[in-house]
C-alpha cells in the first residue's frame, strides 16, 4: 500500500513538473555602454512554457543587479527597460541557474533626420545613376531627384530561382565622400550602433555581387555579419585636406540589388532595396535617429522606420 501511494506520489510529481517545467533561476546585472552598473532599470521577464509563461518584474538595486526565480520549460524573455536609455531585449532557450549581463545604452543626442525603408525600381540596368537622399528619388531623368548623393549601378540577368546574378555596385562622385562598414556589436539593445559617425575611414566604392546556379553553390560577396555602414556626403576641404563641411547618416543592414522584381513584364529590370538615415545638418555626426522627428511627411507604412 505504501509502495503504491509513493508510486503514485512520483507520478504526479512527474506530471507537475511536465507541466510547470523546471526551476529556473536567473541572476541579472544591468551596466551601461561604459560598463558601469544601472541602478532603477524595470526588468521584466517571461518564463516559457508549453503554455503561456511564468511571469516577472522587478528593479535593478545600486549594483544593477536583480534577481528571478520561476518554473520554465523553454527557458526566458527578459527585456530591460529605463528612462533616457534605449531597451534591451535577451531570449536564452537554457534551464536551470544562470547568470546573465545585460548592456542597457543611453540615449545621448536623438536627432531629426530623413529616415527610410525603401525598396525601389531601378529604371536602367548598366548605368550608374545618383540617388538624393532628401527627395528620395532618382535624379533626372528618372526622378525627381535633385542632387546625386550616392551612385547605384546595377547588372545582372533572372532565369529563376535557381539560376541567376546580381551585381550592385555603390559608389560616390566625390572623392572624399563615401562609405564605412560596421560589424554587429555584441549588444542586446535595439541601438546597436555608435553614437557618432567616424571621421575617418570611409570607402569610395562598394561592390556586391550573388551568382545563383543549379550546377554551381551560391558564390557571394554579401557579408552576414555587416550591421550597416554610415556614409559621408558632401564633403569640403580646406586647403590643407582637412575636412570643413560634411553630412552624415547610417544604412541598416546591407544594400540588396537584385535583377528581379517579382513582375514578368520588367523582371530583368531590378530593384535596389535598403534602409537608410540622412542627417542634414552639416558637421553632426549623431547617428542616434528620433523616430518622432523624422523630416519625411505621409510615408506609406511599409516604408516607415521606428528603429533608432
Amino acid at each position: 500500500m505504501r509502495l503504491t501511494k509513493r508510486l503514485t506520489l512520483i507520478l504526479l510529481l512527474v506530471n507537475l513538473s511536465a507541466c510547470i517545467g523546471d526551476l529556473t533561476q536567473i541572476k541579472l546585472k544591468v551596466i551601461d555602454q561604459d560598463g558601469q552598473p544601472v541602478k532603477g532599470a524595470e526588468v521584466s521577464m517571461s518564463f516559457m512554457l508549453s503554455k503561456g509563461s511564468n511571469k516577472f518584474k522587478g528593479t535593478t538595486d545600486e549594483k544593477g543587479e536583480v534577481t528571478a526565480l520561476r518554473f520554465s520549460q523553454f527557458g526566458a524573455i527578459v527585456r530591460v527597460n529605463k528612462k533616457g536609455y534605449y531597451q534591451s531585449k535577451i531570449k536564452r532557450t537554457s534551464k536551470g541557474h544562470q547568470k546573465l549581463t545585460i548592456e542597457l545604452r543611453k540615449k545621448k543626442n536623438p536627432t531629426a533626420m530623413y529616415a527610410k525603408k525603401l525598396t525601389l525600381p531601378v529604371p536602367k540596368k548598366r548605368e550608374a545613376i545618383g540617388f538624393d537622399f532628401e527627395q528620395s528619388d532618382w535624379v533626372a531623368p528618372y526622378g525627381k531627384g535633385n542632387t546625386a548623393h550616392i551612385f547605384f549601378y546595377l547588372d545582372g540577368e533572372y532565369t529563376d530561382i535557381h539560376n541567376n546574378n546580381n551585381e550592385l555596385q555603390v559608389s560616390f562622385a566625390n572623392a572624399d565622400d563615401g562609405l564605412f562598414k560596421l560589424n554587429k556589436a555584441p549588444t542586446n539593445s535595439e541601438y546597436p550602433f555608435p553614437y557618432q559617425a567616424p571621421l575617418i575611414g570611409y570607402t569610395n566604392k562598394l561592390i556586391l555581387k550573388k551568382t545563383r546556379s543549379s550546377n554551381t553553390k551560391t558564390m557571394t560577396t554579401y557579408d552576414s555579419s555587416t550591421l550597416g555602414y554610415t556614409f559621408r556626403i558632401n564633403t569640403k576641404l580646406n586647403s590643407e585636406g582637412e575636412i570643413i563641411s560634411a553630412n552624415y547618416g547610417k544604412i541598416a543592414g546591407e544594400f540588396l540589388g537584385s535583377a528581379y522584381t517579382g513582375t514578368t513584364k520588367r523582371k530583368n529590370v531590378g530593384y535596389v532595396k535598403f534602409t537608410y538615415y540622412y542627417n542634414p545638418t552639416p558637421n553632426d555626426r549623431s547617428l542616434e535617429f528620433d523616430w518622432r522627428q523624422n523630416l519625411f511627411r505621409d510615408l506609406e507604412h511599409e516604408e516607415k522606420v521606428y528603429e533608432p
